[in-house]
């Protein structure tokens, strides 16, 4: 299987750093390819040293696997995001300044035909199958958890403006819950990964027009950058886009 990627991580309109991060590569020999995204938040711009030590661990824990044999991708892609937890929150606790850090991570493997997913916080994963466009991931906004309940219907959630207080994220407690999913994709399917900086400010409608533009072959990292600007997106903008090629 082949892959056409893009990406982009842009500091957006307003915001005077980029506390956003992402990450990936694909194994010649296999063709798996993996993908991180995170959206950091902390003062003193520690928000950004939680990000990119995250993404730098996932570097690292990528470059000691082997994939000479099947791995169980659900299991490791936890045990990664979990490992990056502590190591963010031991970092944390020894530095003043980055007290209070943490990150949202989204983290995805494709091995064959499948796409495995794994995350904390509000970045998300989209996929495009046959013109149909689905978010895979599920929020940990304190929001969220309303809907989940039955509380308050998503469309409710949509317009809240608390929409973006996390349940969770890595880095600031001991213990995260870290949700995963396997779908199922082929030649001609898109996955797109983002912080919450594009996914807030685009509908589904949008997404799906640029991801449907982007498999024909059309680099539209920044259209959608700008678009998600002139819609008032006031956070950083990170988006990664892989195509499945025929």
């Amino acid at each position: 299987m082949n892959y056409h990627i893009k990406s982009l991580c842009h500091q957006g309109a307003i915001r005077d750093n980029n506390e956003d991060a992402i990450s990936y590569g694909t194994d010649e020999k296999t063709g798996v390819t993996w993908m991180v995204v995170a959206d950091g938040m902390g003062g003193h711009n520690a928000g950004e040293v939680a990000s990119a030590m995250l993404v730098d661990h996932i570097k690292c824990a990528w470059d000691k696997i082997s994939l000479t044999k099947q791995l169980d991708w659900p299991t490791w892609i936890t045990e990664q995001l979990n490992a990056a937890n502590l190591a963010i929150l031991h970092s944390a606790s020894n530095n003043s300044a980055q007290q209070g850090m943490g990150t949202t991570g989204v983290l995805i493997v494709i091995d064959n035909n499948e796409c495995h997913i794994g995350w904390v916080g509000d970045s998300r994963a989209y996929t495009l199958i046959n013109h149909k466009l689905v978010q895979e991931t599920v929020d940990h906004t304190m929001i969220q958890e309303l809907v989940n309940k039955g509380a308050i219907t998503a469309e409710t959630a949509k317009n809240a403006n608390t929409k973006n207080l996390l349940s969770q994220a890595i880095g600031v407690r001991e213990k995260i819950s870290v949700d995963t999913t396997t779908i199922a994709i082929n030649n001609g399917d898109t996955i797109m990964l983002s912080t919450d900086g594009l996914h807030d400010y685009l509908t589904e409608h949008e997404i799906n027009q640029y991801l449907s533009e982007f498999s024909l072959d059309k680099d539209v990292c920044h259209d959608m950058l700008y678009r998600a600007m002139a819609k008032n997106s006031r956070d950083n903008v990170t988006l990664g886009l892989i195509y499945l090629t025929k």
